[in-house]
């Protein structure tokens, strides 16, 4: 069975960690397997899959006409050379759906490939970035849809219509493979400038208004009360949202002095440091459907605080493999923490907890055998 996997994001918002591992997986489940996706995405070499990379230029300043005209001759390019080169089956990962994504899906199609795609978010985090009618056009022409939870799976029938025969829960998988030497937590602070002693919470990922950033400032002011050596590390992009805010209630909150803004895209070399700094991963977010940066930090075996929203706690159970708040309420937050913070015998157990959840329940070959039935099914679908 011959399969592309049509991802343009790639190594330009941190998507090549997935990639890798799904098309290893794939690979090992014996999917003939390309990956398409765009020129920032890391070169690999000696891998079981093949690699191209012909969306290129797609981000950046130029206008965006340019980028669109660039992205759709992307597309073309990949499909019919997949199509040519005997591809059965195209697999896309939508977290949002426009033009460019509908028109995607309905070349593949009118191609006569199988299309597989994959929900990352059912409801976009920036409503205006998809057009309601397409949604549906293009979760409609798939033969079958992915969903990463049992949240996605809910609101892919409820709210996009999608029959159930063509849905199936396949996890986000964990990003071991991506995990080479970590740092000891004093080597890793001393890259950062930071203390040996007291605590560090981390803030990770792409910074946008739906992650919950303003919940966890807002509770730090007790936390710094209680335990005034703590330091919270903030390290990401901004995506669709403007940081100035957050800036201003760090200033109005006079927490500056606990707060390390490392505000850009943390290249791969320099993850590992800031996971092995930490004491506790912080993710306040107010929705998500699955969340990478959570199975990262377990991945990393580090403990995580997570608001108790479906997607989260589908994956972490308090006090076993991670700590759960109520989601919105920063005064909870701080609690939680003050009391985690105390208990470093605890921390430890809970982020070894953490990684072996990772080993048993998100492995990318048991994610490869699911994803090749999926196609499987695609092929036979009427």
């Amino acid at each position: 069975m011959k399969a592309a996997v049509i991802e343009p994001v790639g190594g330009h918002g941190g998507m090549d960690y997935y990639d890798f591992g799904l098309c290893a997986g794939l690979s090992e489940a014996k999917v003939d397997v390309t990956l398409y996706t765009c020129d920032e995405t890391p070169v690999k070499t000696a891998v079981p899959y093949t690699l191209r990379f012909p969306y290129r230029r797609i981000y950046g300043d130029a206008p965006t006409w340019l980028r669109g005209v660039r992205y759709v001759r992307g597309s073309v390019g990949a499909l019919l050379r997949a199509k040519l080169g005997g591809t059965q089956v195209a697999h896309f990962h939508f977290f949002h759906v426009g033009p460019l994504e509908l028109f995607n899906v309905a070349l593949a199609r009118a191609l006569g490939l199988r299309v597989v795609v994959t929900a990352h978010d059912v409801r976009s985090f920036v409503e205006r970035l998809s057009v309601p009618w397409m949604v549906q056009r293009a979760y409609r022409l798939a033969h079958r849809v992915i969903a990463q939870s049992e949240v996605a799976e809910r609101e892919l029938g409820t709210r996009l219509r999608v029959p159930a025969h063509k849905m199936t829960v396949i996890p986000h998988g964990n990003y071991l493979h991506v995990i080479d030497e970590t740092p000891a937590r004093e080597e890793a602070r001393q890259r950062l400038g930071l203390s040996s002693e007291g605590g560090v919470l981390l803030f990770f990922g792409q910074i946008k208004e739906v992650k919950g950033l303003d919940i966890l400032l807002r509770a730090m002011p007790r936390l710094i009360r209680e335990r005034p050596d703590t330091i919270l590390i903030i390290a990401g992009k901004v995506w669709k949202d403007d940081f100035e805010s957050y800036r201003r209630q760090i200033d109005a909150l006079r927490i500056s002095d606990n707060c390390v803004l490392d505000i850009r895209f943390i290249p791969d070399h320099e993850v590992a440091s800031y996971y092995a700094a930490a004491d506790v991963v912080v993710l306040p977010y107010r929705r998500i459907y699955q969340s990478g940066v959570l199975l990262m930090a377990m991945s990393y075996g580090r403990p995580v605080m997570v608001s108790d929203i479906e997607g989260m706690t589908e994956v972490v159970s308090d006090g076993e493999n991670g700590y759960v708040f109520p989601a919105g309420d920063a005064e909870a937050l701080a609690e939680r923490l003050i009391e985690v913070m105390a208990r470093p015998e605890e921390l430890r157990r809970v982020g070894a907890s953490a990684l072996s959840h990772m080993r048993e329940h998100h492995g990318w070959d048991t994610i490869g055998d699911l994803t090749a039935a999926c196609y499987r099914a695609a092929l036979k679908a009427g």
